[in-house]
């Protein structure tokens, strides 16, 4: 081949190779360029989802503030009635505790007026001596002395506590009924106590006084008004595989069908608008509550059994 051929040939060969490079070229671009333009609109797409999914998560943590803000609000509102509940409850329990003591005073105070009177006479009929007065001084005291326990009880029970400690279930009864007996005594009313098993609670033991007290007045309201003539309340103390019980029943007609189920919700009563307030039990379950127990009741054939459960 001659030089000038080799020549040619290597020019028609570059310029081929120029126009396929060129070709070429031309598809990488193109094609560079429908990728680029996918590429971008899917950034612009991921973009506006960022930001969309920036406004939802802007708009979820102010929701998010605000249910908070209205949870710890509710919160706030149910304490408060909680607690207004909880003085109203023991505001009425002072006022029956009252009369209670006021009645149990009567008693001791008539005896020891009785007494006085009968010194006088005796004074006059020569009959008092060292041994007469002697056991005068001991008749009087026993008189002062259940005064004083019954004050001091009272005392005890409406003095704030919020140190929570462990107490003695039948000595917790057994003052509960201190306070309350003579009343009981007035209405005809027979309180039956059986510890079949005493056991310890942790708590405070005033508040808890209050739920014995709330079940047994309920059922001295009950008797009365049904005009019950065989009136007892029955209360047992025992554990049950390893739960601690204290059972209150009675024989004072039981609870309405229409209303047992929420006898314990607030503003629930079996008594007239002019005698119930429906606290005592809604409390009364509250405080079980606190005492790591639960407070249930159900009919009984002729009464109702109310049962702590811990």
């Amino acid at each position: 081949m001659s030089k000038d051929k080799t020549i040619e040939f290597i020019e028609n060969f570059l310029e081929d190779d120029y126009i396929s490079l060129k070709e070429n070229l031309k598809k990488l671009l193109a094609d560079y360029k429908r990728k680029s333009a996918r590429l971008e609109k899917i950034i612009s797409q991921s973009d506006k989802q960022q930001f969309i999914m920036m406004q939802l998560n802007e708009e979820l943590d102010e929701h998010k503030n605000h249910l908070e803000q209205k949870v710890a609000q509710e919160i706030q509102k149910r304490k408060e009635k909680e607690k207004m509940l909880m003085q109203q409850a023991k505001l009425a329990a002072m006022g029956e505790m009252m009369d209670a003591v006021a009645h149990q005073w009567k008693q001791p105070i008539s005896i020891m007026s009785m007494q006085v009177e009968m010194l006088g006479y005796d004074f006059e009929d020569k009959l008092v001596d060292a041994p007469y007065i002697h056991d005068f001084q001991e008749q009087v005291n026993i008189q002062i002395e259940h005064m004083v326990s019954t004050l001091n009880e009272f005392r005890t029970f409406f003095r704030p506590a919020t140190d929570a400690e462990e107490f003695s279930v039948a000595k917790m009864i057994e003052k509960v009924l201190l306070l309350t007996k003579d009343e009981f005594i007035k209405n005809s009313i027979e309180i039956i106590v059986h510890i079949h098993e005493d056991f310890r609670l942790y708590g405070v033991e005033n508040e808890f006084k209050h739920l014995i007290i709330n079940i047994i007045n309920n059922a001295k309201d009950a008797f009365i008004e049904n005009e019950c003539t065989q009136r007892e309340i029955r209360i047992d103390v025992f554990t049950q595989e390893r739960h601690k019980i204290i059972e209150i029943s009675d024989n004072a007609g039981g609870i309405p069908e229409e209303i047992i189920a929420d006898i314990f919700k607030a503003n629930v009563t079996t008594k007239g608008d002019s005698n119930g307030t429906g606290i005592g039990l809604y409390m009364s379950s509250q405080i079980a509550q606190k005492h790591n127990g639960e407070l249930s009741v159900e009919n009984i054939q002729g009464g109702a059994k109310f049962r702590f459960k811990s």
